[in-house]
């Protein structure tokens, strides 16, 4: 490397070199630390309390978020599921019998639009997963808390300014009801992620004068229609 035409000097290369290998380090502790963002919540229950979830939503990202909540701690039931599709219901339910022996009775799964506002009938449920597409978020989160249930929802929480205001006054309202919420944002949980940016916060690798962020990903909530679909 010259340093004269690169304008980039030893001291900064080797910065950089060190930021990247804690990156590296970072993604691979991932595994051990993504259940984080449920144990956050988990861990403020009363000791010995049983924590009977309700998962609405149960997709690809239902199905891992309910699965992390229990494996993540002792004392943990998952007693009722709802979506808006019976075959993501069903799929759901037979992977909770066959991975973890748990066999959600027929009534308490829940099919159509109105499939969340069943399952947050049930007395029972005190906390609630939150992991449909995320149009629907801000008035799942505000009928969750309106029945004062415990919530972990997916990110993102909104997707429009009306959604976000949403939430933002659901939450206080949360917090008025003494009510626990954790958002599947991992990163900002993340230990290493956390450590990685108190060093370079503090200096590790000089002052920041420009960044560049990228990701990388496929079309999300995205599905190649079929024949036999409807519009919804």
């Amino acid at each position: 490397m010259n340093q004269n035409s690169s304008g980039f000097n030893r001291r900064q290369f080797i910065g950089a070199v060190a930021a990247t290998g804690a990156v590296a380090m970072a993604y691979s502790a991932r595994a051990k630390d993504v259940e984080y963002k449920l144990t956050t919540l988990l861990d403020k229950a009363p000791d010995g309390q049983e924590i009977r979830a309700g998962v609405i939503g149960c997709g690809g990202r239902g199905s891992g978020a309910v699965m992390d909540f229990l494996n993540s701690s002792t004392n943990l039931k998952v007693i009722a599921l709802a979506d808006a599709f019976a075959d993501r219901v069903k799929s759901l339910k037979e992977n909770l019998k066959k991975q973890k022996n748990i066999d959600i009775a027929d009534d308490h799964c829940f099919v159509g639009l109105d499939a969340y506002q069943k399952l947050l009938e049930i007395k029972e449920i005190n906390y609630v997963i939150l992991a449909t597409p995320p149009y629907f978020r801000p008035f799942h989160f505000e009928a969750a808390i309106n029945a004062k249930k415990n919530v972990f929802m997916e990110k993102p929480v909104a997707v429009d300014p009306v959604g976000a205001r949403l939430v933002m006054a659901t939450s206080k309202k949360a917090q008025s009801l003494g009510l626990n919420v954790v958002c599947g944002t991992q990163r900002r949980h993340q230990h290493h992620y956390v450590a990685l940016y108190k060093k370079i916060a503090d200096g590790a690798i000089g002052d920041i004068v420009s960044a560049n962020v990228y990701w990388n990903g496929g079309q999300l909530w995205y599905r190649t229609r079929e024949k036999s679909w409807s519009d919804l």
